[in-house]
């Protein structure tokens, strides 16, 4: 079994319960606030299949990755695991693929936020929360977890009502036209909101006893997170019906409706606390992607430079900040989003095919479902636009090439 890397005993340490809570603050961001009415306006009357199979692909992931945490507790997630057990280079395609699809998220959940906070001028807000989310994880993990945890409590307690509420209702008037493509398509778009459950994996190095804790912590996430997608969604179909597909802010849409006595305004709150939240953890994880592949040499070695008082990848955190802005002023963040889910399902692809190779020939039931769950994650990353489709695909070759084309010169990196 690979051990470890040793830590400094200096180094502050993320217990069982402050992975879990970073992994779910990662899932609990936008998502859950915007992916119930484009993935109803697709999918109808069948939302929930939609919502079960986003989770089984996110699932078989989980599976994958906390196998492969288990041999291999060390950050980077998918890119290690491609390192270790395919190639370097499909290691460094997974890390690219994670930071690509991580920056443009976090620039769309910036916006998101800010959105909710002063829309008037939502790209000066959007700037000021990516500088005070950048501002926590430099001053260091612990603080990290503890935001999270802060950022995140409010938004469990409001899903748990919603959905809890709307098990008292009927199913209203509904269409239940099926399109397997609808279907297919609203689980890519519903997976977007999974995306994070395997956090903890790629903060490794920073978990307490990470090969036991690790994969702990992604299956207790997981849970937590699917299981109160289901709810709201049942909650937001029964309460809004058809509705539901024009709703540009479905759950203040059916608190309005269902739970009169919250004024909404706790909603807006509520909703932009949880997308900080879920911008801290991002920023967190692709910090820690980054800084592996620096210490590797498949990135410049200065963005693995860490802080000496905090301990934090300062070079690297500014710089993804300053991306993710010029992403957020750039306007357009549409095609952003498909970018994201095109390169995190082809991220996880990567970590199945790890998976799969890491289990040799002695384990043929999960060596299937590895190869499931790479069939799956492919499937859903052609169903996004076509035109994040040709970007995403042109920005993971252009590396690529540049990757070779560096080797090749022999220059330094």
């Amino acid at each position: 079994m690979i051990q470890s890397p040793p830590s400094s005993p200096a180094s502050p340490k993320l217990s069982l319960a402050d992975a879990t809570l970073i992994g779910v603050a990662s899932m609990l961001g936008a998502g859950v606030f915007v992916v119930f009415s484009s993935a109803y306006a697709l999918a109808g009357s069948y939302l929930l299949v939609s919502v079960l199979l986003a989770g089984l692909v996110a699932a078989l992931n989980a599976r994958s990755v906390r196998q492969l945490a288990t041999v291999l507790p060390r950050a980077g997630g998918a890119y290690g695991y491609g390192r270790e057990f395919i190639s370097n280079s499909w290691g460094f395609l997974a890390g690219v693929a994670f930071i690509f699809g991580k920056i443009g998220s976090v620039a769309a959940i910036a916006l998101a936020a800010a959105s909710y906070i002063y829309p008037a001028a939502k790209v000066e807000v959007a700037i000021l929360s990516l500088i005070l989310m950048t501002g926590i994880n430099l001053l260091g993990i612990k603080r990290t977890a503890l935001a999270s945890l802060v950022l995140t409590a409010a938004t469990l307690v409001l899903l748990l009502l919603v959905g809890f509420v709307g098990l008292q209702f009927q199913s209203v008037s509904t269409y239940t036209s099926f399109s397997l493509q609808g279907v297919l398509t609203a689980a890519s778009l519903v997976f977007f909101a999974f995306a994070g459950y395997a956090r903890a994996a790629t903060l490794s190095d920073d978990v307490k006893n990470p090969s036991v804790n690790v994969p702990r912590a992604i299956v207790i996430g997981l849970t937590v997170v699917l299981s109160l997608y289901i709810l709201v969604a049942n909650a937001l179909q029964n309460g809004l019906g058809l509705a539901l597909q024009f709703s540009s802010a479905p759950l203040r849409d059916f608190v309005e409706i269902s739970i009169p006595w919250l004024p909404t305004e706790v909603v807006i709150v509520i909703a932009a606390s949880s997308c900080l939240g879920s911008l801290l953890s991002l920023l967190a994880g692709i910090s820690r992607t980054a800084e592996a592949m620096a210490l590797d040499g498949e990135l410049p070695r200065l963005l693995g430079r860490r802080s000496s008082t905090f301990n934090t990848p300062w070079v690297v955190e500014l710089l993804i900040a300053a991306i993710a802005m010029l992403l957020v002023i750039s306007g357009d963040l549409v095609w952003t989003i498909g970018i994201s889910s095109f390169s995190v399902l082809l991220y996880y692809s990567i970590a199945n095919f790890a998976a799969f190779k890491q289990l040799g020939r002695q384990k043929t039931f999960s060596r299937v479902l590895a190869l499931i769950g790479l069939a799956f994650c492919l499937t859903l990353a052609v169903l996004v636009p076509f035109e994040s489709l040709l970007i995403g695909s042109a920005l993971l070759v252009l590396s690529l090439l540049v990757r070779g084309s560096l080797k090749k010169s022999g220059q330094p990196r």
